[in-house]
């Protein structure tokens, strides 16, 4: 059972941490952290605040006993140097810039947990998306709310072609993956990295990296496809849906994108608009505080991964 807070100067001891939201399609990040950063405060204030601190004088005639007496500082009133909590007085940070298109799982650090954030976007976790497509055009950004710029045919198209396409494309990141190593491909290291348990991820910053692609919806002209990866954005997730368009013979456009993983963080724990309240973001916090404990850095190079995992237990 969660504390109930009450007390102004106790609540903004404990705000300090790790937290996760759900951020909206069509919203940009520092949209997002103008909002909470505005719920937060707002919380706040509604909060008892600290008493003003009192002013001190010193009373009487210098020939006799003098008096210390207390006197409300006006100095020191919020109807004189405004609310007790302002927006500059908090500090938030986010571990992955998601792109404006891109709706899901956003991991938020307030105060002091802007480290735990810096933990999570240094120790490379591997992100999972649900990208949703449409066959037979193609938009001028990739995204369905662009431009129309191009259509086509796609009655050629069944699910077992884009399942071969998918595997083809996942083959090729594979490969990336062997030359980040530095190894031949048809040398057996290469063969016992890629069958070792887990994952080898890139210890630095490096283009893209698909882990895992597979199909899970397809009703003509839409498809669904769940993609595990590294070091993407959202310009790289629209791109790769038009890709699958063009490999298939056709065209493709993204219709939505969503990330349902972050590392150890899913939907389940990410908070939705209507709860981006002080209370809800406190008890967030006791949720994902052992999850940024458990993240393990990175090693210069690369480093398999064996406890993310990207089978079928995602959530939806």
């Amino acid at each position: 059972m969660q504390k109930v807070i009450s007390y102004g100067p106790e609540a903004w001891k404990v705000l300090q941490g790790v937290f996760c939201v759900y951020k909206p399609f069509d919203m940009t990040i520092s949209h997002l952290k103008k909002v909470l950063i505005n719920n937060l405060t707002r919380d706040l204030n509604m909060l008892e605040p600290r008493p003003a601190v009192p002013y001190i004088v010193i009373e009487g005639n210098t020939a006799d006993d003098l008096a210390v007496v207390k006197r409300e500082n006006y100095a020191d009133h919020p109807l004189a140097i405004g609310p007790r909590y302002q927006i500059q007085d908090l500090k938030l940070s986010f571990a992955i810039h998601l792109h404006k298109n891109i709706s899901g799982v956003c991991l938020m650090g307030v105060n002091r947990g802007t480290k735990g954030t810096h933990a999570a976007r240094t120790g490379r976790l591997i992100r999972s998306y649900s990208l949703e497509g449409r066959l037979g055009q193609a938009t001028d950004t990739g995204f369905h709310n662009g431009k129309v710029v191009t259509k086509a045919t796609y009655g050629h198209v069944n699910k077992s072609k884009i399942q071969k396409t998918l595997m083809h494309i996942q083959a090729g990141h594979q490969q990336s993956a062997i030359h980040f190593l530095g190894l031949d491909p048809q040398s057996q290291a290469a063969y016992e990295a890629l069958s070792a348990d887990g994952l080898v991820r890139p210890g630095e910053k490096s283009p893209p990296l698909i882990y895992s692609i597979k199909l899970t919806q397809f009703n003509p002209p839409d498809f669904t496809i769940e993609v595990a990866c590294i070091n993407e954005n959202g310009e790289f997730l629209q791109h790769l849906v038009h890709k699958i368009g063009l490999q298939l013979k056709t065209n493709a456009v993204c219709t939505q994108m969503r990330c349902i993983r972050f590392g150890p963080w899913t939907l389940q724990h990410a908070l939705l608009r209507k709860h981006w309240t002080l209370k809800h973001i406190i008890d967030n916090m006791s949720v994902c505080h052992p999850l940024v404990k458990n993240i393990t850095p990175v090693s210069p190079s690369l480093q398999h991964v064996g406890n993310e995992s990207l089978d079928n237990s995602i959530p939806r």
